[in-house]
């Protein structure tokens, strides 16, 4: 087997209507496992697992517009305009479906878009600590009132975020593609309340955030739940050996037939 650095990823930027987009991934068989990352972050959120699951399986991850090695799109957009760049970047590049997803945070709204628009080239999806669509809503219920106007002007004003996503489109997206996954899903969810925001009932916000993680459960019939107990947001920093286990178990169900590839 080989180690991390005989692995050579192709680092390439392909041409998406009318901007260009990074990509990096590395050829090594079937399944191809693809990395979205969270709303403002670039593909390197994910080098250490990357570097990890390259040595068992192909692997993928890039920048969306206006994100990392990537140039700016129009704005706003939605997850269906990222989604559509997607689809048409996988078409420039040399991997090849079947793919298992891995989102984390907005990623994994991504990635449940992506595979709800395109099931028959999923083998398994993983949502890693994943936005629900409407969280920003349900915050509503434990927020103290001066912090509830700001959080629905975050909810309603794509210029505020990162990457300027319309979330009540996107949040519609979601909902109107939303079906029963045929193939594995596997939802992380952190353990631990993060402690980045002033003045915000941390402990409050998890226990919204699991409470509707755990719906996930319900978007394929063959889903579980693990729950991260050392990990806040982003788990793949603080767990990453979790993510890896998840990751090849999937890919070790696919290579013996435990999960039916039907492109």
């Amino acid at each position: 087997m080989k180690n991390v650095e005989e692995v050579r990823y192709k680092n390439e930027r392909s041409k998406i209507k009318e901007y260009e987009l990074f990509s990096k991934y590395y050829i090594n068989g079937s399944p191809t496992v693809l990395f979205e990352a969270g709303m403002g972050d670039s593909s390197e959120v994910w080098t250490h697992i990357q570097n990890k699951i390259s040595l068992l399986t192909t692997t993928f991850s890039y920048d969306r517009a206006g994100i990392g090695r990537s140039d700016t799109s129009v704005i706003p957009r939605t997850c269906l305009d990222i989604i559509e760049d997607l689809s048409e970047l996988l078409q420039r590049v040399s991997v090849k479906p079947p793919f298992i997803l891995v989102g984390h945070s907005f990623g994994g709204m991504v990635s449940r878009l992506f595979a709800s628009i395109y099931p028959n080239l999923i083998v398994g999806i993983i949502l890693v600590d994943a936005a629900p669509e409407y969280k920003e809503l349900a915050f509503e219920k434990v927020l103290p009132n001066h912090l509830k106007a700001s959080n629905r002007e975050y909810y309603s004003n794509p210029m505020i975020n990162s990457e300027k996503i319309d979330k009540i489109e996107s949040y519609k997206q979601v909902d109107k593609h939303k079906c029963v996954f045929e193939f594995p899903l596997t939802v992380i969810t952190r353990g631990l309340p993060d402690n980045y925001k002033k003045d915000w009932p941390n402990q409050e916000i998890l226990d919204v955030e699991q409470k509707l993680q755990f719906e996930f459960k319900k978007l394929s019939s063959d889903s579980k739940i693990i729950v991260a107990k050392k990990s806040r947001h982003y788990i793949q920093n603080d767990e990453p050996e979790l993510i890896v286990d998840v990751i090849t178990e999937i890919v070790n169900k696919y290579r013996v037939g435990q999960v039916s590839n039907i492109i």
